[in-house]
């Protein structure tokens, strides 16, 4: 998911949200798949090692970045597509970086093999990995010695989602909308028989609203703050002169425990999300209030390391973890008829307001922050 925000206004603005669709393929198509994505895996090898060697390169444009890459790529793996998706990740990784103003030379690239291509409405929406109806994936992929054909995959498309992938489809098939996608592979067994993968498809965020809102408008004019952590989300609604009318707490301790399943742990947090919203909107809140998501950069967003930073760092962990939850949070928001506010999280925890607001109402630490945040948008909604 990409999302842009907007100062303190109440908006966000939400590109596209990303469906991860699983699939299993076995024999020769498994075989192709994994070359695929170990194709630009070595273009992406090459591609970075050439940046480091020369600097100014990562401050081309994506545009001149992209014709740079096909040059040097292209005889890696001879398709445009999949060398400009490659270019993409790296090419945005460098920027990430650059704003973090960390040492490009090292950076080095993650353990994942993926190949990607970018939405096409003339093509039915994508021309190399493309849904040729509901439930059916046409991908083309490369053999060792780069020779090309196409091959059908069958990804598991979750419940939740049957009536978006079919309207999606539809319109891709109508050539109204295109879709980037991407196929990532999870986990290949011995002699590469088997292959268990991801399908990565980027639905239009107005589509996915179109298909999935719930709510056109809220029940009344309250304000909610969201406090987030790794185990919990703390939800407070206040009136418009700040007093508090409900609390709420979604618990979820399971999912940080070592080793839990990570698509079951982000089901289960997806569904407190659910619920800490249908609270807000059922007592009246027409805003919810999030902390400000910290730009984090290249090690969440992208596909790159930065070889002197320990990825180990509890800290640096659970920020990312916390942000990401936030995030989610932000694009489920309006499927509820609700704004967002991001606000800024300084004194909302460890602050004397902080202490105080948990003595004179009772509250324990989370709904205190919560409810803090809560105040801050207030505050934002009365400025003149």
């Amino acid at each position: 998911m990409t999302y842009k925000l907007i100062g303190y206004t109440p908006m966000v603005l939400v590109e596209y949200i990303t469906l991860r669709l699983p699939f299993h393929a076995v024999g020769e198509d498994a075989k192709l798949i994994y070359w695929t994505a170990w194709l630009c895996k070595l273009c992406a090898h090459r591609l970075l090692n050439t940046v480091k060697q020369n600097q100014l390169l990562a401050n081309l444009s994506q545009y001149d970045f992209i014709k740079m890459t096909r040059k040097l790529c292209y005889d890696i793996i001879p398709n445009r597509r999949y060398v400009d998706g490659i270019s993409t990740l790296i090419h945005a990784s460098l920027q990430s970086a650059k704003a973090l103003k960390v040492d490009i030379t090292k950076l080095e690239l993650k353990p994942w093999l993926l190949f990607q291509s970018e939405a096409e409405p003339w093509a039915k929406g994508n021309l190399n990995i493309q849904f040729i109806d509901y439930s059916t994936v046409r991908v083309l992929v490369f053999d060792r010695d780069k020779s090309s054909r196409k091959i059908i995959i069958r990804p598991v498309i979750p419940k939740g989602y049957v009536k978006l992938v079919r309207g999606l489809v539809d319109k891709a098939l109508r050539k109204e909308i295109g879709y980037p996608a991407r196929v990532f592979v999870k986990d290949c067994g011995d002699g590469l028989e088997h292959l268990y993968g991801e399908l990565q498809v980027m639905v239009k965020y107005d589509l996915y609203l179109e298909v999935m809102k719930r709510h056109e408008k809220p029940l009344g004019s309250n304000i909610g703050g969201v406090d987030v952590n790794v185990d919990r989300l703390n939800l407070v609604v206040i009136d418009r002169k700040g007093d508090i009318v409900w609390k709420y707490t979604a618990r979820f301790p399971q999912v940080s425990a070592r080793g839990y399943p990570k698509r079951k742990a982000w089901s289960i947090i997806g569904e407190a999300i659910h619920r800490v919203l249908k609270n807000a909107y059922s007592h009246g809140a027409s805003i919810i209030a999030v902390e400000n998501p910290e730009i984090i950069g290249y090690l969440r967003y992208y596909w790159t390391k930065n070889g002197g930073r320990g990825s180990r760092n509890y800290n640096y962990r659970v920020s990312i973890f916390r942000n990401t939850i936030i995030e989610k949070i932000l694009w489920k928001i309006p499927l509820y008829g609700l704004r967002a506010i991001p606000v800024n999280p300084k004194g909302t925890t460890h602050s004397e307001d902080h202490e105080y607001v948990m003595k004179r109402y009772g509250l324990d630490k989370h709904t205190a922050s919560a409810y803090l945040i809560a105040l801050k948008a207030r505050r934002i909604l009365q400025r003149p």
